[in-house]
This record gives structure tokens, sequence and C-alpha cells, in this order.
């Protein structure tokens, strides 16, 4: 019972906390950008995520193929990559695969989040980004979440300059693409 109450009190203060992120992103109230390196926010993520991985039997890997800085808050980067990753993994099966890769040219840092996961369905697809929503019943009965993190994502890669895109097929897996403006494109 004591267990039931702590675990339903972090799922409230986790929805508390995306839910004011919103209002601050909303309010286009953003942290002070500073210099962000891409693929140390990259490992980052994937070494948090590697035993989340590893419990649902999902092979975790990333690739640098361009280094990659941007200028924004190193919070709000984690925030996106983790939030791609972390759904990468949970709707996934055991034995298969998440692969983050970066890569790019002097005008833009791409970030590409790929897993061969059980896909989104095309009715869908529209409404990914929308704040509270989650994709089909049967998605809603087997995993957590609150229908944010998605929309937060693609809030922030906004307000730097950014944009999100997607491509899935149901049962052959989902990628999204995430590309930032490169540091020397960034104005300050």
């Amino acid at each position: 019972f004591v267990g039931d109450i702590e675990q339903e009190s972090e799922r409230l203060a986790r929805i508390t906390e995306n839910l004011l992120r919103l209002t601050r992103l909303d309010s286009g109230m953003l942290p002070e950008a500073q210099r962000v390196d891409l693929s140390s926010v990259m490992a980052r993520v994937v070494r948090m995520l590697r035993l989340v991985a590893e419990e649902k039997q999902v092979d975790l890997s990333y690739e640098i193929r361009r280094e990659g800085q941007t200028l924004a808050s190193e919070d709000e980067i984690h925030e996106i990559i983790y939030n791609l990753t972390e759904n990468a993994i949970k709707y996934n099966r055991p034995g298969g695969f998440v692969k983050l890769l970066l890569a790019g040219d002097e005008k833009d840092c791409l970030l590409t989040v790929s897993d061969n996961g059980i896909g989104i369905p095309e009715g869908d697809m529209p409404r990914i980004f929308d704040r509270f929503y989650r994709c089909d019943e049967a998605r809603k009965s087997q995993q957590s979440g609150h229908g944010l993190g998605l929309s937060i994502a693609r809030i922030i890669a906004a307000a730097h300059g950014g944009k999100i895109n997607v491509r899935s097929k149901v049962g052959v897996g989902t990628t999204f693409s995430v590309i930032v403006p490169t540091i020397s494109q960034t104005k300050s």
C-alpha cells in the first residue's frame, strides 16, 4: 500500500513538472542559451537509459558521424533526446534495437532516434505531438505515460530554431529526426 502511494506521488510529481515546463515554454520563458555539445548529451542519455533498455531486452547504441554544437539549454536538449529515446525503448519488443545517430553539416545538426518497435499507426501520426494525446488503446494499457513528452520535445526544438520529423510504420519501427541549427548558424 505504501509502495503504491509512493509510485502515485512520483507520477503526479512528473505530471506537474511537465505541465510547469509547458507553461514556461508557452510563455517564452527559456533558460539562458549556451553552447551545447550534442554528442556528450546523447552519450549521457544512453548511459542513463542503458539499464532500462537491458531490462526490456532492447539493444541501445549510438553513433557519432559528425560532432555538433548548438546554442540552447543543455537541460532542454537533454529532455528532447531523453524523451525520444525512452519512448523508443518503451514501445519496442524484446530483441529489438534503438539507435541514436548524430550527423549534420555546417548549417544543421541532425540527431535521429530509430527503432524497430511496434510503430505508430498512420491515423495517429497527425496528432502525436498534441498535448495529452496517446496512440491507440493497446498502447495506453501497455505503458504508462501522460502524452506530454513529444509535445515538449517539439516545442523545445522549435524554440531553438529547430524541428522534429517522424517516419513510422506499424510493425516495422519509427525514426524521429531532430534538426537544430549548428552553433555557427545560430544567432546569439
